[in-house]
């Protein structure tokens, strides 16, 4: 079973490693910009699949700043307090200059600044993503009454019933000849 733990846990995560070739493979409109209904229902459910992995990642990120953030803060109590004392600053002004210089302290500001700038990434894709299933859901919502109109269907369309169409209704398939694996 998995926990919420599993999905969120930032143990050797980093930003910059993110996988983006599942975004980078989904091609939602062919090069000729010719959308048809076939196009339009396989693009709703690649757009779902991305909108899902941009929200996972950006739940992720959210945590991993969060992280980041109290390193940073961490780290620069502990050079103002403690490291500043060592190296010989006594006035509080100097302590803080010191704090601002420190190593660890402004590694965190990097993570901390390139884990947003993912997170801002990841909400732009999201937002790209919704954008594309509100506009394949569109085109699918005009597209089926005209397709419906010509009483020819086959799966979620309706047809008209010739004596042809009722006969192939009634065909039964035995299978039991068949060699289930």
């Amino acid at each position: 079973m998995k926990k919420i733990k599993d999905f969120l846990s930032i143990e050797d995560f980093s930003p910059e490693e993110i996988d983006v070739d599942f975004l980078n493979q989904i091609i939602l409109v062919p090069k000729n910009g010719t959308v048809d209904a076939n196009i339009a229902e396989q693009g709703l459910i690649l757009t779902l699949e991305a909108q899902n992995f941009c929200q996972e990642k950006i739940a992720l990120l959210d945590r991993y700043i969060g992280y980041c953030e109290t390193q940073k803060n961490k780290a620069w109590s502990d050079a103002a307090l403690v490291k500043s004392k060592v190296d010989g600053h006594k006035t509080a002004k100097d302590k803080e200059w010191f704090a601002q210089s420190d190593e660890t302290f402004i590694t965190f500001c990097n993570k901390l600044t390139i884990a947003k700038a993912t997170k801002k990434w990841f909400e732009g894709k999201a937002n790209y993503y919704f954008g594309w299933h509100y506009t394949f859901k569109t085109f699918l919502k005009r597209d089926y009454p005209i397709e419906r109109s010509s009483n020819l269907t086959f799966g979620a369309f309706e047809f008209e019933e010739t004596p042809v169409v009722k006969s192939l209704q009634n065909i039964e398939v035995n299978t039991d000849d068949i060699e289930w694996e």
